[in-house]
Formats: C-alpha cells, sequence, structure tokens
C-alpha cells in the first residue's frame, strides 16, 4: 500500500501519468529511493517523503532524469526566430518561457540563438522553470559535459571548453533567470508575468490528461498573443486545447491561439495551396518480372546492441553513440540499452550522462550489478566517498552472482 501511496503522491503532486511512464520504471525508481535514502522499505520512505517538504524535494530530484541538451531540435529555434522577425517585430523585451528546462541547455540556447540572430541583450527576457532543484542548481552553474553538444560544436562566442567541462559565457548568463516550480501549481507564475514564445516540451507525454489541459491552461494565461508554444515530439497540443492549433508555413510542433495563418519574411500570409493535378503519365510497358531476391531476416534489438557493442569495443564512439540512441529511442526501458550508454559515455569522459544512464538501469533493474560498480566507481571519482561505499555495501549485500 505505502508504494501505491508513493505513486498517487507523485501523480497528485506531479501529475505523472503511471501508464505513460510505466509501473515498472515507478516501481525501481521508488526501490532505488529506498536505497539511496537508506529506507528499508516503501512504508519508511513515504514517511520520509511526508515528514518535510525538503525531503519531498530530494525524493522528487531523484524521480527526475532529464534527457536534453543544447539545441535540441535545431528547426525548433529556426521557428522561434521566424516567428520573432515576423510577428513580433519591433516588440521589445521578447519574453521566452523554457518550462521545464531542465538543467537549463534549452534557456541558454534560445538567448545564444537570438544573440547570433542580432538581438541585443536588453531586448531578451528568457525565464527556465524546472520542478527539480537540483537540476536548477545545475542550470544556474551553467557547466556541462559533452553530452551537452551532441555532435554539434560548441559555438565559442557563447561556450567555451575548461578540460572535459563546457561552461556558459556571461552574457549568455545575463540573459536568463532560473526558479523551481510546479507546473501544476496556480501561483507557479508570478501577477504581471507574461510570454511571446514558449518551449514546453516532453513534458506532457508524462502527465495524465486532465493535468495536461491544466498546465495548457496555464500557458495559455500567460501567453501574450499572437503566442507561439514549441511542443515534443509526441505531443499534439491541439488534441489537448482546441485554443491552440499548429502555424501554417511553420514547424508541425509550432503552435499558436486560434489558427492564425503565418506569415512569411515579407509579411505575406502564408495560405495551404491546391494542389494541381500532374497529367496521367501514359500507362507503362510491362517489364520482365525478376524473381524476387530473398528477403534478408529482420534485425532484432539484440543485434543492433551487439554491433553497437562492437562500434565501442573498437573505439568508434560516435557510431556507437548514435546506435544506441536510436535503441534507446525504440526502447526507452531496455535496462542493457541504457548501460551500453552509460559505459560510451564513461569512455568520452561525460561524467553527468554517464551516471544519469547508469542511475536510469539502476532504477529498471535494481539488482544490476555492473551498473551499481559504475555508479560507484564515478561517485568515488567526483568526491562522493560516502554514496560510493553505500552503493558498495548495496552489492555486497547482494552477494556473489
Amino acid at each position: 500500500m505505502s508504494r501505491h501511496a508513493l505513486i498517487d503522491r507523485l501523480h497528485r503532486r506531479l501529475g505523472l501519468d503511471r501508464e505513460s511512464i510505466g509501473t515498472t520504471t515507478l516501481d525501481h525508481a521508488i526501490d532505488e529511493a529506498c536505497a539511496t535514502f537508506g529506507c528499508g522499505d516503501a512504508t519508511s520512505l513515504l514517511q520520509l517523503v511526508d515528514s518535510s517538504d525538503r525531503d519531498w524535494q530530494r525524493f522528487v530530484d531523484l524521480m527526475v532524469i532529464p534527457e536534453t541538451w543544447l539545441f535540441r531540435v535545431p528547426e525548433q529555434f529556426e521557428d522561434m526566430l521566424r516567428f520573432m522577425r515576423t510577428e513580433l517585430g519591433p516588440r521589445r523585451p521578447i519574453r521566452v518561457l523554457s518550462l521545464p528546462c531542465a538543467s537549463g541547455e534549452e534557456a541558454y540556447s534560445i538567448v545564444a540563438a537570438m544573440l547570433a540572430a542580432g538581438y541585443s541583450l536588453d531586448s531578451i527576457s528568457v525565464l527556465g522553470i524546472d520542478v527539480s532543484a537540483r537540476l536548477i542548481d545545475k542550470a544556474r552553474a551553467g557547466r556541462y559535459g559533452r553530452n551537452a553538444v551532441r555532435g554539434r560544436e560548441a559555438d565559442p562566442n557563447w561556450f567555451h571548453w575548461t578540460g572535459d567541462v563546457l561552461e556558459v559565457a556571461p552574457a549568455l548568463r545575463r540573459g536568463v533567470r532560473f526558479r523551481v516550480g510546479n507546473a501544476l501549481h496556480s501561483g507557479l507564475f508570478e501577477a504581471d508575468e507574461r510570454f511571446d514564445v514558449i518551449f514546453c516540451r516532453n513534458l506532457l507525454i508524462y502527465l495524465d490528461l486532465d493535468s495536461r489541459r491544466q498546465v495548457i491552461s496555464q500557458l495559455m494565461t500567460v501567453l501574450d498573443p499572437p503566442g507561439l508554444i514549441l511542443a515534443g515530439q509526441a505531443e499534439v497540443l491541439s488534441a489537448i486545447d482546441a485554443r491552440l492549433q499548429p502555424l501554417a508555413g511553420y514547424g508541425p510542433l509550432s503552435y499558436s491561439p486560434q489558427a492564425r495563418p503565418g506569415r512569411g519574411e515579407e509579411g505575406v500570409p502564408i495560405r495551404a495551396r491546391t494542389p494541381v493535378p500532374a497529367p496521367a503519365p501514359p500507362p507503362p510497358r510491362r517489364p520482365a518480372v525478376p524473381k524476387p531476391a530473398p528477403k534478408p531476416a529482420a534485425e532484432t534489438r539484440e543485434d543492433q546492441l551487439e554491433r553497437a557493442r562492437r562500434a565501442a569495443d573498437v573505439g568508434v564512439l560516435d557510431e556507437a553513440g548514435k546506435l544506441c540512441k536510436l535503441l534507446l529511442e525504440q526502447h526507452p526501458e531496455w535496462a542493457d540499452a541504457w548501460f551500453l550508454h552509460g559505459v560510451i559515455e564513461t569512455a568520452r569522459e561525460d561524467w553527468d550522462a554517464a551516471e544519469a544512464a547508469f542511475v536510469r538501469v539502476s532504477y529498471l533493474d535494481r539488482n544490476h550489478r555492473d551498473a551499481i560498480e559504475h555508479r560507484a566507481a564515478l561517485a568515488e571519482r567526483r568526491g562522493r566517498a560516502d554514496e560510493a561505499n553505500q552503493l558498495r555495501s548495496r552489492l555486497r549485500r547482494l552477494g556473489t552472482p
């Protein structure tokens, strides 16, 4: 019953939908939280998180594992800039919200894109909000590992490397504010806060329908017309709230209230064109029918994982990473793929990404010894001796495999 009560609290307070996330994932996450907090069972964990706001926040921080990087989905930043030029014109400052902002990469990308497009720093106002205090602390620090770039070159005007740490330039920091906030709380926004563009990506897919509607309704109250909301890949905003419709001429994930036509670069409305039917081609001659080639056997996910593993073994880390990413997009709850992802990021010395991957493995398979060993080694490397000792104690309790 305590386990159900914990999931119920996550649902009531954060709107998390157990079916979207997966009961198995939630169960493993609760087991991981018990181990991290030193609780013997879910009943003790429930008592702990109910005892204080601080312990509840620690629990939330553990449950939230972001998947984000700089300039994720570049087409959406292009839509943002085009909308600003053609729809907002001389409006200043241009106010942009990133919710959830996770560890801040999206918010910093917004400012960098605007500065590169010629906007001045005093014409930019970007706010990042996330439910995780741990992630907000990381966003404010503005220091990332190599996983933050994902194959892109970091623009030296806005980011610079110090060893293996990517640091955000002071100009970007001045363009962004961060704060902790829950998208379901009615007091999330201040009375005078309004936004011209809102990035709300990959939040709604984890919420139940009522919570999705509540979040969209709250965003609509702070979206100044004409207004643009950018959604995640699997989020159809028009199906949640009919007031939001895809903006004509923009990408399919760009929504605006009341289905206005978009405008081109010269300000001319973009309208749907009626396709002109092509003339019917002459009937083709009948070619000789070749014998069909034998159909190759379909590659299983295990075959794909083995290909990624072989690439990693010979040091072709970029190729291994791409294969692993494709696998995780198709099988997001496969512990073996997350483990290989962690190994690849360890080889790249991106400790943040590696640690996040191994923690995800522990959510999905609580007794995954190799993941626990890697987590202990990473904790030790990063100066967290108590955590490393705790993880090794777990290994001893698991006994000899």
